[in-house]
């Protein structure tokens, strides 16, 4: 596959939004891309049996969604400070310590935004500090309860169910 052409069709806050034109042995056609910096997902939890959730309302979707804490990485900021950062900012927790877990494309075929997981149970309470534009409550569930949220398709964000999954097999590997 060659790239002969490429623009930029939108650059923005959050996203920029690249067409290539690409060939390949079967013609030439446009990709494409949304461009995005990467992002961390926190898994924190007070308890192995327990996970802290954040709700907020999600505008593409036009209503408000349960999920893991998560966020785009600052320019220059590395994943670890910007799961830290993160998780202060939208629970008011402060992590002690943080585990990387993995890393995983959110929507390889269209998107650059690479996940990076982390996990922490060593985390003091603290307040909150949004940014302007979000409006967050934060609530500590049982597992098992959020286990069954996603089971009656109630939880549909992917990357908070991943994060759940694996808490619930870190748990049964505890055990």
């Amino acid at each position: 596959m060659n790239v002969v052409g490429s623009r930029r069709v939108y650059e923005g806050r959050v996203v920029n939004l690249r067409v290539d034109t690409v060939e390949t042995r079967r013609g030439r056609y446009d990709v494409e891309i949304v461009e995005h910096g990467g992002a961390v997902v926190v898994v924190a939890q007070p308890s192995p049996d327990e996970i802290v959730l954040v709700r907020q309302y999600r505008y593409p979707l036009g209503t408000q969604t349960w999920e893991l804490c998560a966020g785009g990485i600052d320019s220059g900021e590395t994943p670890e400070a910007a799961a830290i950062r993160e998780l202060r900012e939208e629970t008011g927790y402060r992590a002690r310590s943080m585990q990387r877990l993995w890393s995983a494309y959110s929507a390889p075929g269209v998107c650059s935004e690479l996940l990076h997981f982390y996990h922490t149970s060593d985390f003091t309470p603290g307040e909150p500090e949004p940014d302007a534009e979000e409006e967050i409550e934060v609530a500590t569930f049982p597992l098992g309860r959020v286990r069954e949220m996603i089971e009656r398709d109630e939880l549909r964000d992917a990357k908070t169910q991943i994060g759940v999954w694996w808490a619930l097999q870190r748990r049964s590997t505890m055990s």
